[in-house]
């Protein structure tokens, strides 16, 4: 009978290594693919000065999106980052779960170029581009779960602080998205034809965004004065 030896501490070490590096991978790939589609357009041989801005909107156009898409990416590598330094070890639980969020990553450079077709009459593009970056902050939200409430083994000692706000974090980052998408896709359905109501139901997730950060400074700010109280106290 053969008998699977438990791997050493090192190994472990490497593994947990393996994983990370897989996920940076993973994130300069769907980064770089964002900027491979952008091309200037062929310039004619005769064509006036002013008429420039015209010939080089879509490219602008296609810059914007491509920004703000690199933007996105890179704050969520900032977070899972931030996620990975706690991390001491790691299970299948948890590699299940960074490839779930990995896997919204890899789907960016697709709605980039989608985004790009959205016009009054044609919403999906803009919806599928919603929809990843909700996908991309639900799994940030429940590898933090995993990581920090159901499995808190798999984070180092200490830091609890930290660990907590991270976590939290997470999480309003996740209920801001979920949140703001519902109520675009509700408004789209009540007031089909009402484009002032779906015009103003975009502001939805920037107004929670800074609602949550505030929310997320003040329950930063009680934390760090209940851990002072507790340490002067002792």
């Amino acid at each position: 009978m053969s008998v699977i030896k438990e791997p050493k501490a090192s190994h472990r070490e490497f593994e947990l290594e393996r994983l990370i590096l897989f996920s940076d991978a993973v994130f300069a790939i769907a980064i770089t693919l964002l900027i491979i589609e952008i091309k200037l357009p062929a310039f004619p041989a005769r064509y006036s000065s002013q008429d420039y801005w015209e010939l080089l909107k879509p490219t602008a156009m296609e810059f914007f999106v491509f920004t703000a898409s690199f933007v996105f990416i890179g704050n969520f590598w900032i977070r899972h980052l931030n996620l990975c330094r706690f991390l001491q070890h790691y299970d299948n639980g948890l590699i299940h779960r960074n490839l779930f969020f990995l896997f919204f990553i890899v789907c960016f450079p697709f709605s980039t170029s989608a985004l790009l077709k959205t016009n009054a009459h044609f919403m999906l593009p803009f919806f599928i581009y919603l929809c990843n970056l909700a996908g991309c902050l639900a799994a940030l939200f429940w590898i933090s779960y995993y990581v920090f409430q159901r499995n808190p083994d798999l984070a180092a000692p200490g830091h609890q602080t930290e660990k907590e706000l991270l976590y939290q974090r997470c999480k309003y980052g996740f209920l801001t998205m979920a949140t703001g998408f519902t109520c675009i896709v509700l408004i789209y359905f009540w007031y089909p034809e009402n484009a002032a109501y779906q015009r103003a139901s975009y502001f939805a997730i920037p107004l929670l965004a800074v609602f949550n950060h505030f929310r997320l400074k003040i329950k930063k700010r009680n934390t760090l004065r209940l851990v002072h109280k507790m340490s002067s106290s002792q």
